[in-house]
């Protein structure tokens, strides 16, 4: 590039030059986001280039612009950091990404360089902490500025990582990817947690849950039909109902050796809250009698002393002292207030002493409070183009999402415990529950005593908690997704919600014509053109 100059000399007088000058470098950033939401393997370069990688993404597009500028660098090889969900890490990252900037680029020091930084998820925090830790360090150079900020279904904090102004370009744009469907965005990353890898170590089997629903739902429980008649055949009808019995204790037995083992390892060995202590004790004594009710009807699966029948298999099963447990977990009077469980579970969470939960900050889809009205904002809404989009229960959604959100705003006591209850209200259906209670209603007919008091605790346990239940449902999942099994991943599920639409900001979007944002983003370099460059 050449420009004319008028040149005044020490005796006055003056000529036009003819000067080169070289434009500014354009040096592209790639920025990973959380890989690991629950900081549960303490690694320390997780969120490194293999989070972009893919033909199908925004990456493979950027990558592509390369060629086609005179001065364009993309560094997308080198930046890693944990991607644990925690402010340390977040500031970690920061640290890391101006070291290895200046390691990578460090003949370019004293020439003018723009960067363009592109961080998904928490990685627009990780930017956001980098503006504030370049604002005062001696070390950033003087002549390097940002110059564009692509923000990624990003959650904006309201007090962490806020967005330095300082060494922002004065033309500097913020390129803002949403998703109205992302709920991490919208208040999953409200949620910042401590680090758990001390314990992590200990977590284990956790598969062996996955095993045993499965085969649990495999399960033949034909042979319970019998249970409703008056008499059951001594060969065959209650040997089979007792060998059925077996199976299904086995696997209810693995999965209560693990939630126990595991939740003995939450928070450290040296404080141990009450709750917690009582939840273990109850858990460990329901183990115990679904590990002798299990040989019990293993020894007793033919020729049993007494014979078969319903008063037999109740007694074999020590269903009085089952239900009295497991009323005891599931113990709830009114609401989320007096739940015996989601009181628990909120002990475990927000414990002040040994909980999980470090910090709650409220956030939100747009930079806006961040970027204070100083520079251009180019928000890019791709709701639509999200597959859920398609299945027309964004009314559904909204319900769902505003009521966590609102519980959120309202900050008291019950938060947390509302926010757990809405959540898994969208995993349960409120009439598989009334068949549930149905079913113990029926019960109820051919028991007495305390089985029958016990039995009617039960019903009127689960009773208030599908009154929740029913109110919370969101009916998120249409019945074709639901039935179908070549979806592993149902859209309108909560996984789904929390990670399909959260990752759709980073996809081949980039080069979506109805969207634009390649060219919000490229108009932004400032290196210009390369006049060479034919496209294949």
């Amino acid at each position: 590039m050449k420009n004319n100059f008028r040149v005044e000399f020490e005796d006055g007088e003056t000529k036009t030059a003819n000067v080169k000058i070289k434009p500014p470098k354009d040096i592209v950033q790639f920025v990973a986001g959380t890989t690991d939401p629950v900081n549960i393997q303490g690694l320390k370069h997780q969120a490194n280039k293999d989070y972009w990688r893919g033909t199908d993404n925004l990456w493979n597009s950027v990558k592509n612009l390369k060629p086609q500028y005179l001065d364009l660098h993309i560094e997308d090889t080198f930046f890693s950091w944990s991607g644990d969900n925690n402010t340390d890490a977040r500031t970690k990252a920061a640290e890391r990404l101006l070291d290895l900037l200046l390691r990578v680029y460090s003949n370019w020091t004293k020439k003018e360089i723009h960067l363009h930084l592109i961080g998904h998820s928490h990685g627009g925090n990780v930017i956001n902490q980098f503006t504030e830790l370049i604002s005062s360090h001696s070390d950033f150079p003087t002549y390097w500025k940002v110059k564009s900020i692509t923000y990624l279904s990003t959650p904006f904090f309201k007090e962490q990582h806020q967005l330095n102004h300082a060494k922002l370009h004065e033309d500097c744009k913020i390129i803002n990817v949403h998703n109205e469907y992302d709920i991490t965005q919208r208040f999953v990353a409200d949620y910042t947690l401590k680090n758990l890898e001390y314990l992590i170590d200990n977590l284990q089997d956790t598969d062996k849950i996955k095993k045993a629903v499965e085969n649990l739902r495999a399960l033949d429980m034909s042979a319970y039909e019998h249970l409703t008649d008056i008499n059951i055949n001594n060969h065959t009808e209650g040997p089979a109902i007792w060998r059925t019995t077996n199976l299904l204790l086995i696997e209810i037995e693995t999965i209560l050796k693990v939630v126990v083992q595991n939740i003995d390892f939450i928070g450290k060995k040296e404080i141990v809250s009450p709750e917690k202590t009582e939840f273990l004790a109850i858990m460990n004594e329901l183990l115990q009698i679904v590990s002798r009710s299990k040989t019990t009807f293993l020894n007793n699966r033919q020729n049993r002393e007494g014979g078969y029948g319903r008063s037999e298999f109740f007694e074999d099963l020590e269903l009085i002292d089952l239900l009295r447990l497991v009323n005891r977990v599931i113990e709830i009077r009114t609401n989320e207030d007096d739940s015996y469980l989601l009181n628990f579970l909120h002990n475990v969470l927000a414990e002040e002493e040994n909980g999980l939960l470090l910090k709650i900050d409220d956030t939100s889809w747009t930079p806006e409070k961040q970027v204070k009205g100083k520079f251009t904002i180019e928000d890019f809404n791709i709701t639509k183009k999200d597959l859920y989009h398609s299945r027309n229960r964004k009314s559904n959604f909204e319900r769902f999402a505003t009521g966590i959100e609102n519980a959120m705003k309202r900050n008291d006591e019950r938060t947390l415990k509302e926010i757990l209850m809405r959540l898994v209200s969208q995993f349960v259906n409120p009439a598989d529950v009334e068949r549930i209670i149905s079913g113990i209603g029926w019960l109820e007919y051919i028991i007495f005593g305390q089985l029958d008091a016990q039995a009617k605790e039960v019903r009127r346990n689960l009773t208030v908690y599908n009154t929740l239940i029913t109110a919370y449902h969101a009916d998120l999942i249409t019945e074709e997704d639901a039935n179908n099994e070549a979806l592993e991943v149902k859209p309108g599920s909560i996984p789904y919600l929390a990670m399909t639409s959260h990752s759709l900001s980073h996809t081949s979007l980039f080069d979506d014509a109805d969207l634009n944002v390649r060219k919000a983003l490229t108009d932004c370099f400032s290196s210009g053109k390369n006049p060479g460059y034919k496209p294949k």
